[in-house]
């Protein structure tokens, strides 16, 4: 027996499969169209539409398509998972401890800080600040690793200087900046389908009635229109916030 047949061990209940012609409709679930909610039997199990309707993360697929040509088993399973912990919030980085990453990839420290070293050395991620709490990692896509630009399907926050971040206006002013929210524009009242956003927005906070928080959902609205976001895009936003939020708030409850 050579060494190859000696050491090769089959995956369970695939050894008694055999292979298939071409056949478009051997499997019914493989002909639904998308979008369609049904399930259909096929070898002992109900094969089809699932949707995930809570407590899941936006991310994109070019983060989980790429890694093969970028990573080993092991650093994709650590990149995954501050992946998760970063994009998966609406957010490109994150602080997370060794311990919970320890615990999340069942590693040693000693195997943890080789797998983090190999991925910050891939430009995939970088520490920035280290405190009780962890240690905060910036976490790149893919093309962000290999100088890509994001294109279209990723929206980024505005780029604010510390300077510029400032609290919300006092609700004694409030009135008046609802009357004529500010904008890049001077002179400008927002549309109708802008000021539905900032709603929206101002919902997802938690604060759909205030007017301070109207105000300022209003004028992050405009700005990200000046940018040149799409009304679609800023929605889609927007729902993951108000997901996020809605998920938090479930949580807490007793």
């Amino acid at each position: 027996m050579g060494r190859s047949a000696a050491y090769y061990q089959g995956i369970r209940g695939s050894s008694s499969l055999a292979t298939s012609r071409l056949d478009a409709a051997a499997v019914p679930a493989e002909a639904l169209a998308p979008g369609e909610l049904r399930r259909l039997p096929f070898g002992g199990e109900l094969l089809g539409a699932v949707r995930v309707r809570g407590a899941f993360a936006t991310l994109p697929l070019d983060a989980f398509d790429r890694l093969g040509e970028l990573l080993e088993a092991e650093e994709q399973g650590a990149y995954l998972q501050l992946l998760r912990l970063a994009w998966g919030e609406g957010q490109n980085y994150c602080r997370a401890g060794k311990r919970e990453l320890m615990g999340r990839l069942r590693l040693s420290e000693r195997r943890l800080n080789r797998i983090l070293g190999a991925l910050v050395e891939r430009r995939l991620l970088r520490p920035l600040h280290r405190d009780n709490r962890g240690t905060l990692w910036r976490v790149f896509l893919p093309g962000e690793a290999l100088g890509e630009p994001l294109g279209d399907d990723v929206l980024l926050g505005r780029a604010t200087p510390i300077a510029a971040v400032q609290p919300p206006p006092a609700p004694r002013t409030a009135a008046a900046e609802i009357a004529a929210p500010p904008t890049r524009h001077a002179g400008r009242s927002p549309t109708p389908k802008e000021w539905s956003l900032a709603r929206a927005l101002a919902g997802a906070r938690g604060s759909p009635e205030d007017p301070a928080a109207l105000a300022v959902a209003s004028r992050e609205v405009r700005e990200l229109l000046d940018e040149g976001q799409t009304p679609a895009r800023i929605q889609a936003v927007i729902e993951a916030l108000r997901r996020r939020s809605q998920a938090a708030a479930a949580k807490g409850t007793p």
